[in-house]
């Protein structure tokens, strides 16, 4: 198999190339990143790209799709909610698997940061998150087409469910393995109970609520699950809360 990564300095997100062999099929997951790594890859290699695949609408994640799409003739797509968020894109069911060339790709429903959040599941190369996990961290939930704390849970628990040793290569930052994560990630920790709940008080987007976990994210600062007084559940950027004494 064939992985090339670009990242974008600014955003930190991550577009991929996955290649059957030299001289076969590809794929692109996400655009969000210089294309010229992916260009050069799929002329060094001598690839086809047969498709396009999107993990959710976001500008980091599917600026470079209509470049892509012009310049090779490959069909863009999307999970079916999502997909009319995501322009020209033909829709993917739930756990639908598709095959181009050589590999063999799983569509895996992710939601929580968007309603129609996908991740893909490559044989031989891993799972690709987009925005739903990262190393160590966890997607927000607030976000424009976010779909809440509950989807979320459930598409850790969804990712949870593959082996231990499963790579993962994340929409932001380096990648990692389901065990890895399962061990390590702090918020998964508490999700399994391998943790207890945090009980100090907070301010988050300006809501009174509990601070379950205040953890590191992939960019260096902070990401927070919050409880609000209402009983809701948010994963929320930690420069967006404030500690309160009471």
């Amino acid at each position: 198999m064939i992985l090339e990564r670009s990242t974008d300095p600014g955003w930190l997100s991550n577009a991929y190339l996955v290649g059957d062999r030299e001289g076969g099929s590809a794929v692109v997951v996400d655009s969000g990143a210089p294309l010229g790594p992916l260009f050069e890859a799929l002329a060094r290699f001598r690839l086809k790209l047969a498709a396009i695949l999107t993990t959710h609408r976001h500008v980091d994640h599917v600026q470079g799709h209509s470049e892509l799409a012009r310049r090779t003739g490959a069909p863009v797509h999307a999970l079916r909610p999502e997909a009319p968020h995501v322009p020209d894109s033909e829709p993917l069911e739930g756990e639908e698997e598709r095959s181009w060339g050589g590999l063999r790709v799983r569509v895996v429903p992710l939601p929580g940061h968007t309603a129609g959040h996908a991740g893909y599941l490559i044989e031989g190369v891993g799972l690709f998150t987009g925005d739903c996990l990262f190393a160590g961290s966890l997607g927000g939930t607030v976000a424009p087409g976010a779909s809440g704390f509950e989807d979320a849970r459930r598409a850790v628990d969804r990712i949870l469910s593959l082996p231990d040793p499963t790579r993962i290569h994340p929409g932001h930052s380096g990648p990692t393995t389901v065990g890895a994560e399962r061990e390590g990630n702090p918020f998964i920790r508490v999700l399994t109970g391998r943790e207890a709940e945090g009980h100090g008080r907070c301010v988050a987007l300006g809501r009174p609520a509990r601070l379950i976990v205040l953890a590191r994210d992939y960019d260096g600062g902070t990401k927070a699950w919050v409880r609000f007084d209402d009983g809701q559940d948010a994963l929320v950027p930690g420069s967006r809360v404030r500690a309160t004494s009471r």
